[in-house]
C-alpha cells in the first residue's frame, strides 16, 4: 500500500510539473485593444441622399500602424491649450474625418482625435455629446437616420419633468426623441437654442434607418463652423 501511495504521489507531481512547464513556455495571449463603438458604414440604407455623396469626399480613413496601435490616438489633455484654438476668423482649426466607421474631430498638425464631450470644444463654438437614454427610445432610434453625417434635430423640452433644460435629439424627419443631451451640457445648449442663434447638428456615430444601435453621438455648431469642419469635402454639405 505504501508503495502504491508513493507511485500515485509521484505521478500527480509529474503532471503538475508538466502543466507548469507548458504554461511557462507558451506565448502570452495578445493584448486586447479597446476601440470606440463603431457605426455602420455610411450609405447603407441612407435616409438622406446627401449623406452618401458627401461622405465619399471625406479624407480616407486613417491607417493605424502597429507602432501607432500601442500609442494613444487621442489628443492628450496637456496639449489642449496649445492646439484646441481658433483662427483669427474665429473658426476652429479642427476638421472632421471618418475613422473606425464614424466621424471624428481631428487636430490637423498631429492627426490626433478629439474625444466626444471634450469641454474645451465649447470655447470654440462646438458642442459634441453622446446621446443619453437611447435604450428607452428604440422605435425612434430604429426609424431615424443617425448614420455618420446625417442631419439631426435638437429640440428643447422646457416642460420635461426630469430636466427643465432638457434637449431632445431627433432624426431630421421625426419629432420623436431618440435620446437626450446630458444635463451638464444641456444647461448651456438649451440657452443657445432659446436665444435663436443659428445652430446646425449632425450625427457623428449611429445607424441607418431600420437598424438599431445603442450609441449615437452628435455635433452641433453654427452652420459656418460645421461647414468649416467639413471643409475637406469639395461639394456642398447642404441637405438635398
Amino acid at each position: 500500500m505504501e508503495l502504491l501511495f508513493v507511485l500515485v504521489a509521484v505521478v500527480a507531481l509529474a503532471i503538475f510539473v508538466l502543466k507548469w512547464a507548458t504554461n511557462l513556455l507558451s506565448p502570452p495571449p495578445p493584448n486586447e485593444k479597446t476601440h470606440s463603438p463603431s457605426a455602420p458604414n455610411a450609405g447603407t440604407r441612407s435616409g438622406t441622399s446627401y449623406v452618401k455623396k458627401n461622405l465619399e469626399h471625406l479624407p480616407p480613413q486613417m491607417a493605424v500602424s502597429r507602432s501607432q496601435a500601442d500609442a494613444s490616438i487621442y489628443l492628450p489633455s496637456e496639449r489642449w491649450d496649445e492646439l484646441l484654438v481658433t483662427t483669427d476668423q474665429g473658426l476652429p482649426t479642427l476638421f472632421l474625418q471618418m475613422h473606425d466607421g464614424r466621424l471624428w474631430l481631428t487636430e490637423p498638425s498631429t492627426g490626433l482625435l478629439v474625444s466626444v464631450g471634450n469641454r474645451r470644444l465649447r470655447r470654440m463654438g462646438i458642442w459634441t455629446a453622446s446621446v443619453r437614454g437611447v435604450g428607452y427610445h428604440k422605435a425612434a432610434v430604429r426609424n431615424g437616420a443617425f448614420q455618420p453625417g446625417a442631419p439631426v434635430r435638437l429640440l428643447r423640452e422646457p416642460d420635461n419633468a426630469y430636466d427643465k433644460n432638457a434637449v431632445a435629439v431627433c432624426s431630421a424627419d421625426d419629432a420623436h426623441p431618440a435620446g437626450y443631451i446630458n444635463k451638464g451640457m444641456a444647461a448651456g445648449l438649451s440657452k443657445l437654442i432659446e436665444s435663436g442663434a443659428p445652430l446646425r447638428a449632425i450625427s457623428l456615430a449611429g445607424q441607418s434607418p431600420g437598424e438599431y444601435g445603442s450609441n449615437i453621438d452628435v455635433l452641433a455648431a453654427t452652420p459656418a463652423i460645421v461647414e468649416h469642419l467639413l471643409r475637406r469635402r469639395p461639394i456642398s454639405t447642404a441637405p438635398a
